[in-house]
């Protein structure tokens, strides 16, 4: 064997080995060339057939767009096409499609790899699926959601009028979750007042001082009577530092009873 066949020998060797550490990678892995017309692919492992379901032979001179369906975000594919348009370094999150039309969340990270004896450039394609960890995300986000909405209880008691009951203790995230939640209830009931019932509240801080006063700005610029119930009377003390409510100019009430019995009922 002459040294010319050697060479061949090792660089098939050599090829066989790269190929096999690739199917071994755990991701799928593909290369595509932007040299020839729409960009197919032209290699890819084993660990992309294993991911969508597709054999090599079914998709090698196929641009990867036919990963895409009716939920894939049109914006993230933008983002794809101006980083293969520039050559630049493209990771993110997209919503793919296997074979059998089932969805799953992509990983998917796109690098330009420039061949100098060849004068040309490939794109590499390493894609990772990710549902598990995108569903588990989506469950923790539904999960907070439901705290938060806990947290800020609005309860429609009459026509007109709704109660906010203020348990525990208040600070500065619990106040704009609160703000938040009251301004999309108002905005939808066109309720006339609001009651928010301190009873449970645990102490009288800047935080519930900024939470009433906001409160009463938010409300009265959308046409909502913002009412106080149990203060006790420590939160007198307590409020000192801070201001009197009759600044304010607000209804208060000892209970939700009797504020109920002193608002004006629509006729």
């Amino acid at each position: 064997m002459n040294e010319l066949s050697f060479a061949r020998l090792e660089e098939i060797q050599q090829n066989e080995f790269i190929k096999a550490a690739i199917d071994r990678v755990g991701a799928g892995v593909v290369i595509s060339d932007p040299g020839q017309e729409d960009n197919p692919m032209i290699y890819c492992n084993r660990g992309f057939e294993e991911l969508t379901g597709y054999e090599a032979e079914e998709i090698l001179g196929r641009n990867c767009r036919f990963l895409q369906g009716p939920d894939t975000n049109e914006s993230q594919v933008q983002r794809i096409r101006e980083g293969l348009d520039s050559k630049e370094p493209i990771l993110l999150e997209i919503k793919n499609y296997r074979k059998d039309g089932t969805p799953f969340w992509n990983e998917l990270q796109i690098f330009p790899v420039y061949i100098s004896q060849m004068d040309q450039t490939y794109f590499v394609g390493v894609q990772k699926d990710v549902t598990q960890r995108r569903e588990q995300e989506e469950l923790i986000g539904h999960y907070l959601s439901e705290v938060k909405r806990l947290s800020t209880p609005i309860v429609p008691v009459e026509d007109n009028i709704s109660v906010l009951p203020l348990v525990g203790t208040v600070d500065d995230e619990r106040l704009q979750q609160m703000l938040e939640a009251v301004s999309h209830h108002v905005k939808e009931t066109k309720e006339d007042y609001l009651i928010m019932d301190m009873s449970a509240v645990h102490s009288y801080n800047e935080a519930v001082h900024m939470g009433i006063y906001q409160m009463n700005q938010l409300l009265d610029l959308m046409g909502t009577t913002l009412v106080i119930t149990g203060i006790k009377p420590t939160f007198a003390i307590q409020s000192a530092p801070y201001a009197d409510f009759s600044e304010l100019s607000l209804q208060t009430y000892a209970s939700v009873k009797q504020a109920l019995k002193q608002i004006p009922r629509r006729k």
